[in-house]
């Protein structure tokens, strides 16, 4: 890397003012470093004059241009040195958090936390796309999951575009990364390619298409093109790729379809503006659908072991591995520890112990509950689930030794076994269950049916990564040693555990407290005032549904949601049509605050602070008969009104 182009600026530099603090990247147009003034912290982007210079004043101009929460924010520009200037800086706000892509492979993330993460990108690409600004390079690696509120923050505009700005680059197609480049793009590479003077201008539909792309690898794991070669680029000319839902299951259909529009060939097709793409997305989470919350891809764990491209056989070719790869099903979340004491047999039972299912229904700890006590309750409930699970698992096997049943003794015949698995060593004097080699990572005995086809071994071969349920649970490979105990018959044992599992029953519900107070969104008064509304106010009704108030009941999730006003006065311009969005929260009621207002007909967005009221004023709605924690109901709309703090 050109020194030039990345020069070293060791930390405690001081750059007009702001003190560099460490590097946090560098890229082709230029290095990003931490820098603090004042006690904050910013992002000091540092862009060599050299060659770079019409950049750099190109990407401030655009920053310029945006002022949105979901994009990141200009603080400041200018030269360094001050004597003799090499460089042009530019002053960001600096957004704490982590990058898209890391926050899914970390969290594997729901249906409805992507809808979420998408719905913050859109809304920041329409306040871009309405400054006439373009973005030209997004993706996962351009957004961050800014930590303190979770929202998504667009950032990197280097390589962006505005109207009316002066062409820098002489090739046809703008900077930009392939992977994520709209097919009319390369439609016009392919028909101006050798035309001097021809460059493709990016509209706001590329940036919808590269949402779809980042959508897409959301949803699936992978990316639905990879156009580095000739073929790949006349696949994203002209081929589909396969739906999300069908690649994942778990994808539930209208939000696949959301993400095929996004990808489709023609930008017409495509969703007309962001602002149109929001609106769907909410009303993808107003649906509540219990899909949504569904994780996407499956957790490190024993239950999800596989062995396909785990270790490659020999003879195998790099292609042969790849298709292995892409065979695999995806797997996000954390990682189990990296020593899951494989090499100690009698720690088995605490490696697998995380993954053991609720015998019972879960008891809902108070929310100000001090995390010692919980952690404490929830032990106890762990440690007594296990040990009447491993007093019942005992009776059934036993009961299956004396009696095996000719479909087992049919299923033993015909399966191929490791000798690994044969000579596993006991677990405990107790009860040993044989579950594998040293160093396996362990398919459960409560595993998905699904992932047993996954943890079969290819060819016949020992199984490297995975031990499938019925090699675990056949007579070959597991060894069942009972303790000798006088007096305890398997029936006595039998209810043992029974009256083990019956004492352990929850409490009954517990009701959770009103939130506590919170402060309104900065301007948001003064920008309901300009709208006409005053804090007090309480004339507008809204809606979870189509119709008017009380259609229906429905259910609702805690977390970011979003209503529509359907009858309002026209006095003030948030009328019928208004999108509000804000979160809900469960107390003794279910609460709602709402802190922005998409205005009908491209009337933009605005800041609000306004809390749901139901039909008698009363803050919050009230909870219908037969809800639960994981399925509160109430009825489908009320009213909202104009606060100058959330109590």
């Amino acid at each position: 890397m050109s020194p030039r182009l990345h020069p070293i600026v060791p930390p405690g530099t001081d750059i007009g003012g702001y003190l560099v603090e460490e590097k946090l990247g560098a890229g082709g147009f230029g290095a990003v470093y931490r820098a603090r003034r004042g006690g904050r912290r910013y992002a000091l982007k540092l862009i060599p004059l050299w060659g770079l210079a019409e950049w750099a004043e190109r990407e401030v101009a655009i920053l310029l241009r945006l002022k949105h929460s979901n994009l990141v924010r200009i603080r400041g520009h200018g030269q360094w040195p001050d004597e003799a200037p090499q460089s042009f800086f530019i002053v960001m706000d600096y957004v704490e958090g982590r990058r898209l892509d890391v926050w899914a492979k970390e969290e594997n993330p729901s249906a409805r936390e992507v809808v979420l993460k998408v719905l913050g990108v859109a809304r920041g690409l329409g306040a871009a796309h309405r400054a006439k600004v373009v973005h030209r390079d997004l993706k996962e690696s351009n957004i961050i999951e800014r930590a303190s509120d979770g929202e998504a923050v667009v950032v990197d505009f280097g390589a962006g575009g505005y109207e009316s700005a002066p062409s820098i680059t002489g090739g046809v197609l703008p900077p930009g990364t392939p992977e994520y480049r709209a097919p009319e793009a390369w439609r016009f590479q392919q028909e101006h390619g050798d035309e001097r003077g021809r460059s493709y201008q990016p509209s706001p539909s590329d940036d919808l298409y590269s949402l779809g792309v980042v959508l897409y690898w959301l949803l699936t794991g992978r990316q639905p093109f990879l156009p580095d070669e000739a073929a790949g680029v006349e696949a994203v000319l002209n081929r589909a790729p396969k739906p999300p839902h069908v690649l994942n299951p778990r994808v539930p259909e209208a939000l696949s379809a959301v993400c095929m529009r996004l990808l489709a060939k023609e930008p017409e097709e495509r969703h007309p503006d962001a602002d149109a793409l929001c609106v769907e997305l909410e009303a993808l989470l107003a649906q509540a659908d219990e899909s949504l919350d569904a994780k996407l891809c499956d957790a490190y764990g024993p239950d999800t072991a596989t062995t396909l491209a785990e270790v490659p056989h020999a003879g195998e070719d790099e292609l042969v591995q790849w298709l292995k790869k892409r065979k695999a099903r995806p797997r996000r979340g954390p990682h189990p520890p990296a020593e899951v004491a494989a090499h100690d047999p009698a720690s088995i039972a605490a490696v697998i112990q995380p993954e053991l299912p609720p015998l019972l229904p879960t008891c809902p700890a108070p929310p100000h509950a001090r995390p010692q006590a919980q952690a404490g309750h929830f032990t106890a409930l762990r440690v007594a689930s296990w040990m009447s699970l491993l007093v019942i698992v005992s009776v059934l096997m036993l009961a299956r030794d004396l009696a095996p049943s000719s479909a087992q003794v049919a299923r033993h015949t015909q399966e191929p076994h490791s000798s690994a698995a044969s000579s596993s060593p006991p677990v405990a004097p107790t009860l040993v269950l044989a579950l594998g080699a040293p160093g396996q990572e362990v398919a459960a005995p409560w595993m998905a049916p699904e992932a047993q086809e996954a943890a079969v071994a290819l060819n016949g071969a020992p199984i490297l990564a995975a031990v499938a349920l019925p090699a675990t649970l056949s007579e070959e490979k597991v060894s069942v040693k009972m303790k000798k105990t006088t007096g305890v018959s398997p029936g006595k044992a039998l209810g043992l555990g029974i009256a083990a599992c019956l004492t352990m029953a929850c409490p009954g519900p517990q009701v959770r407290p009103t939130p506590p107070p919170e402060d309104c969104p900065p301007g948001a008064v003064e920008a309901m005032e300009k709208l006409g509304i005053k804090v007090g106010d309480e004339r507008l009704e809204v809606t979870w549904g189509a119709q008017g108030a009380n259609a229906e009941r429905r259910s609702v999730k805690e977390g970011w949601t979003s209503m529509r006003i359907y009858s309002g006065s026209r006095e003030i311009e948030m009328r019928t049509g208004t999108i509000l969005s804000g979160k809900l929260l469960f107390g003794d009621r279910v609460y709602g605050r709402f802190t922005e207002a998409r205005l009908p007909k491209g009337g933009g967005t605005v800041r609000v602070c306004m809390e749901l009221r139901d039909q008698s004023g009363k803050r919050g709605l009230e909870r219908e008969p037969g809800s639960t924690e994981g399925n509160v109901k109430v009825w489908d709309s009320g009213f909202v009104r104009a606060v100058d703090r959330f109590e």
